[in-house]
């Protein structure tokens, strides 16, 4: 994203310095990599996915593609102020995928050929995120990832762990375990492949509703030692505090290096792939990002699957928004 763009997206308030004048940008002329070494001082890539194939080949709520720049519209009208210092962010832009975005609004996914395009789709989609997120922890900046669908989250745990060389954890806020068995690629099973192709060591979900975990997934939840599930029902029963649950996700994944998974649809009322009216609230979401990013070394986070539509009536831009703000203070606070 060049200087221009994100000035026009900018409101401007005489006294007043808003985040959008002054993230930083690459310059227009160079290579990701070449623009992400002109920048060492931001120590913060702000990256945007905006695509939801996975999400149309889950058979789920088109939308998402919507929420990246949402979120970029809100957060350029934030203050700069010693809370958040745009200057330590850097707009890395958008991930390419305008090109399989126009194939996949096409596509039906109930007619079985269409199907299968949508699973190729979400492959080479990975291999794109994975690319430039590779790129961006390897320049030594943590990301702040704007989808999309929440397929998205396979291609920056590829690219991470190519990046760090090992498998890494994950923690993941989310009403629904993604852990699905198919063989094609969709917003319903990032994680399940991304334990299948060694990239994903150990993985926590937070906030899971217990009728939506399929038989496999109870199984996988209770056999398999690499995961762990708290669902909601276990905060609603007062087995565990919200809190409670997030100290036991990051005890699972022990130390090294992580990703932070928010998925919009865990949050009750917010417009989403897979919108609940019963759920986590969203200050409970915010407090369990400030603290898994304060107490663990997470190298992205990754904010999905909010339906903004016309205006963003209902704020979920905004609230992807704070939640990315949250992740940044809470590292910037670790001592970065």
């Amino acid at each position: 994203m060049t200087a221009e763009a994100l000035a026009a997206l900018t409101p401007r308030r005489e006294g007043e310095r808003r985040l959008g004048e002054t993230f930083r940008t690459l310059p227009a002329s160079a290579s990701l990599r070449e623009g992400l070494r002109a920048v060492p001082d931001a120590g913060f890539a702000l990256l945007l996915i905006p695509e939801d194939i996975g999400v149309r080949a889950n058979f789920g709520r088109p939308g998402a593609a919507a929420l990246p720049m949402a979120a970029l519209r809100r957060l350029a009208a934030m203050q700069d102020n010693p809370s958040l210092r745009g200057a330590d962010v850097v707009v890395a832009g958008e991930v390419e995928v305008q090109d399989l975005m126009q194939q996949a609004v096409r596509l039906d996914p109930n007619r079985a050929a269409d199907l299968d395009t949508l699973h190729a789709l979400v492959t080479e989609v990975d291999a794109r995120v994975a690319n430039v997120v590779e790129a961006i922890v390897r320049a030594g900046k943590e990301v702040v990832a704007i989808g999309g669908g929440h397929e998205n989250a396979f291609g920056i745990l590829a690219g991470v762990r190519a990046a760090k060389s090992c498998a890494i954890g994950c923690l993941n806020l989310d009403a629904h375990a993604d852990l699905r068995v198919d063989a094609g690629r969709h917003s319903g099973n990032p994680f399940s492949h991304a334990l299948q192709a060694g990239h994903l060591a150990r993985y926590a979900a937070i906030g899971l509703h217990e009728t939506y975990l399929n038989e496999a997934m109870w199984r996988v939840l209770e056999q398999d030692e690499r995961v762990l599930g708290v669902t909601l029902e276990c905060v609603l029963r007062g087995e565990l505090q919200a809190e409670e649950a997030c100290a036991r996700g990051l005890a699972h994944l022990g130390t090294g290096p992580m990703t932070l998974e928010v998925d919009l649809d865990a949050i009750a009322g917010v417009s989403a792939s897979a919108a609940t009216p019963s759920g986590l609230s969203a200050e409970q979401v915010r407090t369990m990002v400030c603290r898994v990013s304060s107490a663990a070394e997470v190298a992205a986070i990754h904010v999905c699957e909010g339906i903004p539509g016309d205006g963003d009536p209902l704020g979920v831009g905004k609230l992807a928004a704070l939640v990315a703000c949250d992740f940044i203070k809470a590292r910037q606070g670790r001592g970065r």
